[in-house]
């Protein structure tokens, strides 16, 4: 990978919604897709169950918004980040989204999946092992690779580790079947103003 194309940044620490794309990518419509909760059961909790995702802005925090709701709403005690492990609806929304498009990703190096290649890169301080994505990382059960992106600047992501949610750079055609797709909760991306924050799985 040519970081200087990609152009995430190898240290520091990233805010900025827009910092989590690639820089190839970041002249392209932004949005947050949230990642779903999991319930002492095991069940899947959208975050739209609790948050009004389409009233909030990109920056919205789980943490910060749902803290004054345990008293009126116990169960939300209950909930677990999924920590970037698709559930079945997400992922089958993501490969739709994907289609034939393929992509490159990067996955963090302290994943015991995380294979043990020589395409080691640095984001935001933490190694990284790069491949191309496969089907299988975009599948229930498995945990969502934190960077992706394409060579004809279609679609990227990126997250933070075990993510909540991702930042999704996607041309007007893929943008707008994520933001109308109801298996998955989004919001718009204003990238001069959005930041994410931290996951509820740190």
């Amino acid at each position: 990978m040519d970081d200087g194309i990609i152009g995430l940044e190898e240290s520091g620490w990233a805010t900025h919604a827009s910092d989590f794309v690639a820089s190839t990518h970041r002249d392209l419509p932004m949005l947050r897709l949230f990642l779903p909760f999991l319930d002492d059961s095991g069940n899947v909790v959208r975050w739209s169950r609790y948050v009004s995702v389409e009233d909030c802005s990109a920056s919205v925090d789980w943490v910060e918004t749902t803290a004054g709701m345990a008293a009126d709403e116990p169960s939300i005690r209950g909930l677990v980040s999924c920590m970037g492990v698709l559930d079945e609806e997400t992922a089958n929304a993501l490969r739709d989204a994907i289609g034939s498009t393929e992509l490159q990703c990067l996955r963090w190096m302290g994943y015991a999946e995380a294979p043990r290649t020589n395409s080691r890169r640095r984001v935001f301080g933490e190694d990284y092992s790069e491949a191309h994505l496969s089907p299988d990382d975009v599948k229930a059960g498995r945990r969502v690779p934190e960077f992706a992106w394409d060579a004809e600047q279609r679609l990227a992501w990126g997250g933070r580790l075990y993510p909540d949610s991702l930042i999704v750079a996607a041309e007007p055609s893929i943008f707008r079947q994520l933001m109308n797709d109801s298996r998955v909760d989004t919001v718009s991306v204003r990238a001069d103003r959005d930041l994410l924050p931290w996951s509820a799985g740190d």
